[in-house]
């Protein structure tokens, strides 16, 4: 695989928050449009509107008084400095924009006129200067109404895309200032942009760029440090990994609150240190067998040798085959190990009160042992490991707890489990070696003589059998003296 590219975590995920952010993007954008379809003039009473209405103000107080072609050419030049075309239309009729202007803007434009005063049409409001009563009265439009008076000086009143897309149009009403004397209607400004935006008076996009840039900048600086703490987590942890394949155990890995990632670290420690005890015992296992084997086979060259000088020597026999036997029960112990941790068991129901009964009829040699266990009681097990770790139990309280021993097996149901103890009043260890007394070869007599008893694999072959068993064994020291070795086991029902 050494072709295929590898992205960083912390990529990734910023990857997939841009993604993320794009898509939010994209969503906003394809929603106002659908919005901006439906109605434009919805934006009037929004921020358009007062945009629209802050520039018809502008354009009230720029045209002022003027003649109607002067007016027309300042507004012209006012929008164009927006890149916008605009006209003042004075009667519907007068509408005169460069280029075509679409059938849905003229209908627009035709309707412009504000309304009325309720009460009879065109009923003037006279000035200081009343006519006297009877004088014909102007036409409606000659004269301001209280509509009039009332408007404001500037009002947006639609916004709409052209027919075929024909540009976005917007119209303002505009109260414009008399003319020596004469009274001047509103008119309309109408106001033509290529696009949406309208140079940002129809609809301003700088706010939502500013806005989704402040949103990603805020993502980002949110969402970073927690990625960056994890891809720092994770390289240590996949450093520790590393460090373990290469056979260093001596992995630390700092603390990290107690997130799945820190439950991680917790466990590779652990796995660290729990190869680190099963590689260290090995190789002292390794060291302790060839020691074992060389001992008696040392021994038993030189009484060869010397045998060979002196064939008549009957001591020296008997201390080849005193050799001999330690050899081949050394070996046996040997075998008895590795079988029980490499052999599949034959996990059944096993019955306790016959199989400790008969284990230690076969161990005790006449010397009485205590049994305490209630008939009927059983447990999933194999029944030849189980019995081959009660004997070793036995055996071992009768060969070193001394004459006194008071050995008993005892066994209870403890909840969904079987507790079985094999106990004695012997002398019984020191504290600090209760969690060493089932490596194989520890012996609390350091000298490795024969003479101290066994092996040092008869404990270690407990242990073995009964995990082979799917259970757990434990010493502890009894406040009344001597030692209890106790084997945990699975209740068959």
């Amino acid at each position: 695989m050494s072709g295929s590219h590898r992205f960083p975590l912390l990529a990734k995920v910023l990857g997939w928050l841009l993604v993320h952010l794009v898509l939010l993007g994209l969503g906003f954008f394809l929603f106002v449009r659908w919005q901006l379809g439906l109605g434009l003039e919805s934006l009037i009473s929004g921020a358009a509107g007062e945009r629209l209405a802050a520039f018809g103000e502008q354009v009230v107080a720029e045209v002022g008084s003027m003649p109607p072609v002067e007016a027309e050419e300042t507004v012209a030049r006012m929008a164009a400095q927006k890149g916008l075309g605009a006209v003042l239309v004075h009667h519907p009729a007068d509408l005169r924009f460069p280029g075509d202007v679409p059938k849905n803007v003229v209908e627009r434009v035709r309707g412009f006129r504000p309304p009325r005063r309720p009460g009879p049409p065109g009923r003037p409001i006279f000035g200081p200067g009343r006519r006297p009563p009877g004088e014909e009265l102007p036409p409606p439009e000659a004269e301001e109404t209280e509509a009039d008076a009332a408007m404001p000086v500037s009002k947006p009143i639609f916004l709409v895309r052209g027919d075929g897309g024909d540009g976005y149009w917007a119209g303002v009403v505009l109260r414009l200032e008399s003319r020596r004397g004469s009274y001047r209607p509103p008119a309309l400004l109408l106001i033509r942009s290529d696009r949406i935006g309208g140079s940002g008076m129809f609809f301003d996009f700088t706010p939502w760029l500013w806005g989704g840039l402040a949103v990603l900048a805020l993502s980002l600086a949110f969402w970073t440090p927690f990625v960056w703490s994890i891809t720092r987590y994770v390289r240590r942890l996949t450093g520790a990994t590393e460090q373990i394949a290469a056979g260093r155990f001596d992995v630390s890995l700092p603390p990290r609150g107690g997130d799945e990632l820190a439950s991680l670290g917790h466990a590779i420690e652990a796995m660290a240190d729990r190869l680190d005890h099963f590689v260290s015992g090995q190789k002292r296992f390794l060291g302790d067998a060839a020691h074992e084997l060389c001992a008696p086979l040392a021994r038993i060259r030189t009484a060869l040798g010397i045998l060979e000088m002196k064939p008549d020597n009957p001591a020296m026999l008997e201390s080849v085959q005193a050799d001999t036997a330690e050899l081949a029960a050394l070996v046996d112990e040997l075998l008895a190990f590795s079988r029980a941790g490499n052999r599949k068991p034959a996990l059944e129901r096993v019955e306790l009160e016959p199989l400790v009964r008969e284990t230690v009829a076969r161990e005790a040699n006449g010397e009485p042992v205590g049994i305490a266990v209630p008939p009927g009681l059983a447990v999933t097990a194999d029944a030849r490991l189980l019995g081959r770790a009660i004997g070793n139990l036995v055996r071992n309280s009768l060969v070193h707890a001394g004459p006194d021993a008071h050995v008993s097996v005892a066994a209870r149901s403890a909840g969904e489990d079987v507790l079985i103890t094999v106990s004695d009043k012997g002398p019984g260890i020191p504290r600090e070696d209760l969690a060493r007394v089932f490596e194989p070869f520890y012996r609390l007599d350091r000298s490795r003589s024969r003479d101290t008893g066994g092996t040092g694999l008869g404990l270690a072959i407990v242990r073995t059998a009964v995990e082979a068993c799917g259970g757990s064994v434990e010493a502890s020291l009894p406040e009344s003296g001597g030692l209890t070795v106790e084997i945990r086991l699975p209740e068959k029902r």
